[in-house]
């Protein structure tokens, strides 16, 4: 597999990334630099957006090496097309769904492999796995540790359809608009698989902890 160099890997930029990602008004600004050539604005929609293409890259294949080659191909190809996007404001659905398309070309035709997710190299928590945090004692670290690779295997184990808005809302905290706009799909489409994607991972979660942790608050 190849190593792209452009931009640096998005794991090596981490903690140069602020947290969050650019407003509309911030990207009305800095998206016509970029599409100008201007390197620093670049560089700026890069550090912004790495973490979170990759957190999603490595959401949907569970391998730490393809997402990160992923995340590559998907700035690469978004910073050489980047011209073509006509509403700045909506860079950050473009580039998810850019991500998106560079998913289902590198495995169309088979499931990615699940790989174990180490703790140095968790990515952002969603509200399942905020739930499971907590560590009081050293018995309920274990307890938190094998809740968190439990949630892991529920998600990375609903249908891709479920799995893609399910990350893009409870992990990334997109909106349903921009979800919507990423995959192609009708708001009430959207709607509806985020439901039964929640629905799901929260039934599956409830048999595995026996319904002790207050699971069935989630929503």
């Amino acid at each position: 597999m190849s190593k792209k160099k452009s931009f640096g890997r998005p794991s090596e930029r981490a903690e140069e990334a602020a947290e969050g990602s650019q407003g509309p008004s911030a990207l009305k600004a800095i998206v016509p630099k970029a599409q100008a050539g201007d390197l620093e604005a670049l560089q700026e929609l890069y550090s912004q957006y790495a973490q979170k293409i990759l957190n999603y890259l490595y959401r949907m294949t569970g391998s730490r090496e393809e997402a990160e080659d992923l995340a590559q191909d998907t700035f690469i190809l978004a910073f050489k097309n980047i011209a073509a996007l006509k509403d700045p404001e909506k860079f950050q659905s473009w580039l998810f769904r850019i991500a998106q398309n560079n998913v289902y070309q590198r495995f169309r035709g088979y499931q990615p492999r699940l790989e174990s997710i180490d703790q140095d190299d968790a990515m952002e928590l969603s509200e399942l796995q905020k739930r499971a945090a907590p560590e009081r004692d050293p018995e309920q670290s274990v307890l938190s540790s094998e809740l968190k690779s439990h949630i892991e295997k529920v998600i990375s184990e609903l249908p891709e359809k479920y799995r893609t808005v399910f990350v893009l809302s409870a992990v990334q905290k997109l909106s349903y608009q921009e979800i919507s706009e990423i995959v192609d799909r009708s708001l009430a489409s959207v709607k509806s698989d985020i439901h039964r994607a929640r629905v799901e991972v929260r039934n599956k979660i409830k048999l595995y902890l026996g319904d002790n942790y207050g699971m069935s608050k989630l929503h």
